[in-house]
């Protein structure tokens, strides 16, 4: 393997570890309030929906599921009472989805907690060094996104 996709796989590599440390860190955060690092995730495309509610279809967009699987979300953010379901007045058939105050509540502690969780995992770290992180970062997944990527046999 030449040494480029060697240091491809093992940046690769660090990103997932990364995603998975920042993602497990979330989820102590997410504990203390009673969710999964999905339930708030969850929790985030309810409030994405404003005021007025998100579509069930909205919600498995914004999660990248489906629509069964951000009913279960619902349900069960509904049945903990942080989520509201009412009719879509829009459509006889949907409903709308929304935060309780309660629901808020939970969503901004946890977002709180989450970035002091954040904020002391680069504690020590220059800042030069995090932006040019984030730059290499964006300009990868840049990258990614913008090559076709084929299997070659």
């Amino acid at each position: 393997m030449s040494d480029r996709s060697s240091l491809a796989l093992q940046l690769t590599g660090a990103i997932v570890a990364a995603k998975a440390a920042a993602e497990r860190a979330g989820d102590r955060a997410f504990r203390t309030y009673g969710l999964s690092h999905r339930a708030q995730a969850a929790l985030v495309a309810v409030d994405a929906g404003g005021p007025d509610g998100a579509r069930p279809k909205d919600v498995a967009e914004q999660l990248r599921v489906s629509r069964a699987a951000a009913t279960t979300f619902i349900q069960r953010l509904e049945t903990k009472g942080l989520v509201e379901t009412t009719p879509d007045p829009e459509d006889d058939r949907g409903v709308r989805v929304a935060l309780t105050r309660r629901g808020i509540e939970v969503l901004l502690r946890a977002g709180q907690l989450e970035r002091r969780l954040a904020a002391r995992a680069i504690e020590g770290l220059p800042a030069s060094s995090i932006a040019r992180a984030v730059h290499l970062l964006g300009a990868f997944t840049q990258r990614l996104e913008e090559k076709q990527i084929g299997v070659v046999r």
